[in-house]
């Protein structure tokens, strides 16, 4: 299956009808090469990118790279996401280069890829790359990604540079919202808790 025959999103705000949540090795293995003060931020805003994309009905899409070595998505995310929403083992840095994967994620027919996860300059970097490439809109979130030292910022830099937009959880979350009727309609149905630091 290819691209072909899905119509591109268009530019514009980012549509929660036409997103798809792309959750990236976001494992132990990898966690662990991050200092607490960058670590422990990202992984609170991909719950609660996650949080608000279940609240909205939006399709999560995850995946791992060498669990044996680097273990699960970790727990804290795992209870969030269910049975429903599966670990997509992938064997290449970019989930496109990959059949399975590239299959599951276009038959949700959404065009707009948001990506979390790690790390910014190596696997979110090349599956942003990929997606774009398959006609996807990419929006990378700079907030909920890593990467060790200098290597976040080089990956979004290049990200950016082959047409990824560049996001952040808060303002991802409003664009899904969009209203205040649809933030009301949001907090009556699930409570979601900010990110650390922020105030929705």
């Amino acid at each position: 299956m290819s691209g072909e025959g899905l119509p591109l999103a268009s530019a514009g705000m980012i549509e929660p009808d036409d997103s798809i949540l792309v959750v990236i090795d976001v494992q132990e293995g990898f966690l662990k090469k991050l200092e607490p003060a960058r670590r422990d931020p990202m992984v609170d805003r991909c719950r609660f990118l996650i949080e608000a994309a279940l609240c909205m009905t939006i399709p999560i899409f995850v995946t791992v790279e060498e669990p044996d070595v680097n273990g699960p998505t970790i727990p804290v995310l795992r209870a969030l996401l269910g049975p429903g929403v599966p670990d997509w083992e992938k064997n290449v840095f970019g989930l496109c280069g990959q059949d399975d994967l590239r299959e599951a994620i276009l038959a949700h027919r959404r065009r707009t890829a948001v990506l979390v996860g790690l790390e910014t300059d190596v696997c979110v970097l090349h599956s942003a790359v990929g997606l774009l490439q398959n006609g996807f809109r990419v929006a990378v979130v700079s907030d909920a990604t890593a990467a060790p030292g200098e290597e976040h910022e080089l990956g979004l830099r290049r990200a950016a540079g082959f047409g990824a937009e560049l996001a952040h959880a808060k303002g991802v979350y409003y664009e899904w919202v969009r209203s205040l009727d649809g933030l009301q309609a949001v907090k009556a149905s699930a409570p979601i808790v900010p990110p650390q630091g922020s105030a929705l």
